[in-house]
């Protein structure tokens, strides 16, 4: 899909701003869903939790979207991770109560639950929000990443640590068109699917995680702050992750030369979590793919993903979800419908 077709689409009006859009003099105002749908009122009683299916379909990880212009976003969080580049113009937002204003070429990378809200963006104000789900990095894109000290520890706690004052990252503009033209790539495959696409946009999706860690090493205000080491972090979940269902704390002490207790000190500091809630985490991620996707019987699930005690495999998928597997199957479903 040519450049020039790609900028051509994102300044013209999409059927959603044509629908929902306000005027450069009267922005509407939305504030927070009702079944699945905006709502648009000037008043909000508490900020929104935008959940994941909202945007996101089943088999999708990442979803490319131009934000709609003359609405003006009131506070609200998401349960993904939310990247906003300014394709041209501005984008006022309030992040956390704090007035941020992106200039055109710049990137802000926000964590899950980070509390923000969006000015109404006037006509030449593009905006590509580039959402992603946080167990896209479970495994083989964490990994990837793992010698990138800054991202890989943001979304270590995007992910498994889920701190309520998460945080933010401004990525200024770079000294090149780099980014801009990874990310027009990225939202060609995405707008007019080709063979291999997902596997294209995963690759255009390290690229811009790699020229963004470089912008961000480029600048000197950053030079100096420090990072944290999460190599070991990122290789000790990605073996979890393909042998979850096996897990043992002294196999994966022994496959990593510590001692167990040393393990465990290490995953609780660095992610908040021993040992085994990691572990039962990893099973409960997966039995949830299996109960969207197949209509294998909720024990043989379990099985599946090595839990031998039904009941137990009850109780821990209650105690991370807060409802039954088959209440969260049918819940899926049904979103599934709407969708």
């Amino acid at each position: 899909m040519e450049t020039t077709i790609i900028e051509k689409q994102l300044r013209e009006m999409s059927d959603f701003e044509k629908k929902h859009s306000g005027t450069s003099e009267n922005p509407r105002h939305y504030s927070h869903l009702e079944d699945s749908k905006l709502t648009f009122l000037k008043d909000v009683q508490a900020p929104d939790i935008v959940p994941v299916n909202y945007f996101f379909k089943p088999e999708q990880n990442v979803v490319f979207l131009k934000h709609p212009r003359f609405i003006k976003f009131t506070e609200h969080r998401h349960s993904f991770i939310e990247m906003n580049y300014v394709f041209s113009g501005t984008c006022t937002q309030y992040i956390n109560g704090k007035e941020v204003i992106l200039k055109e070429g710049d990137l802000c990378l926000l964590d899950t639950n980070v509390m923000h809200g969006i000015e109404s963006a006037s006509e030449n104000d593009i905006i590509i929000n580039i959402m992603i789900r946080t167990s896209y990095f479970d495994s083989a894109l964490l990994q990837r990443l793992s010698g990138n000290d800054l991202l890989t520890d943001f979304f270590v706690n995007a992910i498994y640590q889920q701190k309520k004052d998460s945080r933010y990252i401004i990525f200024p503009k770079g000294q090149n068109n780099r980014l801009k033209e990874i990310i027009i790539q990225a939202l060609g495959e995405y707008f007019d699917p080709q063979l291999c696409s997902n596997e294209a946009i995963k690759s255009y999706m390290i690229l811009t995680f790699t020229e963004l860690l470089r912008i961000y090493n480029s600048s000197s205000e950053n030079k100096e702050e420090p990072t944290f080491k999460k190599a070991i972090i990122s290789d000790i979940l990605s073996y979890m992750e393909q042998n979850y269902q096996t897990l043992t704390l002294e196999t994966t002490a022994e496959k990593f030369h510590f001692h167990p207790n040393h393990l465990t000190r290490l995953l609780k500091t660095n992610l908040g979590k021993t040992f085994m809630e990691l572990s039962h985490q990893l099973k409960i991620k997966n039995a949830c793919t299996l109960l969207e996707n197949t209509d294998l019987t909720i024990d043989q699930i379990a099985n599946k993903v090595g839990y031998t005690n039904i009941t137990f495999f009850y109780k821990s998928f209650k105690k991370i979800h807060g409802v039954t597997p088959a209440e969260y199957r049918k819940k899926n479903n049904e979103s599934a419908t709407i969708l």
